[in-house]
């Protein structure tokens, strides 16, 4: 609150206490490995632009967390199809509506290449995945354009791909349509 001078603690550990071992995993799978501690680390921060009290968080290992009272409680909302082992690479908030944000979920140490992008309108209790359009690659990014509401980016290590309807239709190549918005 002081531009760095000093810093509070306003979140309790938000990573998986415990997590399945997934058989991609392979020859690291062992029996001390389904006991040792916490690994997980909050990968991604989205502070809302419409709320002060409001951010999202995703861990690497595959959990979104919410709060609504800047960070005295936290809420897990995370989807039911992320699993342990997913990485929540990036979450963004939305530009205009403090109820929704956008969570870009790798899952390629699960041996999952499809893309994962997920978003809610109800501040995290539904989600949905919005994939539409995309090809077989994992996606790491996804970005709610900062003025026109439903223009959505979205970034795998390949491409970039762009949508005009809020998710329902991703297509490539989005660079072509970033120019011609920006200029």
């Amino acid at each position: 609150m002081n531009g760095g001078n000093s810093w509070q603690i306003i979140s309790p550990d938000l990573t998986r206490e415990t997590y399945d071992v997934p058989s991609s995993v392979g020859i690291y799978t062992t029996n001390d490995m389904k006991t040792m501690p916490r690994r997980g680390v909050i990968y991604t921060i989205a502070p809302s632009y419409k709320d002060i009290n409001t951010i999202w968080c995703g861990t690497d290992d595959g959990l979104i967390h919410v709060t609504r009272d800047g960070g005295k409680t936290w809420k897990n909302v995370t989807p039911p199809e992320i699993t342990s082992w997913s990485k929540v690479s990036l979450m963004d908030a939305s530009h205009s509506d403090a109820n929704t944000a956008y969570a870009a979920v790798n899952r390629i140490r699960c041996d999952d290449m499809r893309p994962h992008i997920y978003k809610t309108n109800d501040g995290g209790k539904t989600w949905k995945e919005i994939v539409n359009g995309l090809p077989n690659d994992p996606i790491n990014v996804v970005r709610e354009d900062p003025v026109r509401k439903g223009l959505l980016f979205a970034g795998s290590e390949r491409a970039v791909y762009v949508s005009f309807d809020d998710g329902a239709e991703l297509a490539k190549p989005a660079i072509e349509y970033a120019c011609y918005f920006y200029s």
